[in-house]
């Protein structure tokens, strides 16, 4: 079951616009704070990256692959968003993530 774009926006309305989006990616959605992954909305579900700044999830949440062969994510309920810091987490992993880099320009 595909992510509907009604759910993304749901999800990132929920979590603050002005610092939370959802992209479309591969036919579902990649979940970014701060213009940086931090997970992804799949299947109408947000699973969340799990690295050093997200392991307090790990006793809290159940993990599932974000799409089969992927690696397995943290799966957020709704209900429990307030409840598990989830912003200041993603807020922490953003921070965490290296900016990208600029591309080289194509020699002529």
């Amino acid at each position: 079951m595909a992510t509907t774009k009604d759910f993304a926006q749901y999800i990132t309305s929920i979590m603050g616009v002005e610092r939370f989006s959802a992209r479309p990616m591969f036919g579902e959605y990649g979940f970014y704070c701060d213009g940086k992954v931090v997970g992804f909305i799949c299947d109408n579900r947000l699973l969340i990256k799990p690295v050093p700044q997200s392991k307090c999830l790990e006793t809290q949440c159940e993990m599932d692959h974000a799409y089969p062969d992927s690696k397995l994510y943290y799966v957020i309920e709704e209900d429990k968003i307030d409840d598990l810091n989830l912003r200041e987490i993603c807020h922490a992993i953003a921070a965490a993530t290296p900016e990208k880099k600029p591309k080289k320009p194509k020699p002529k």
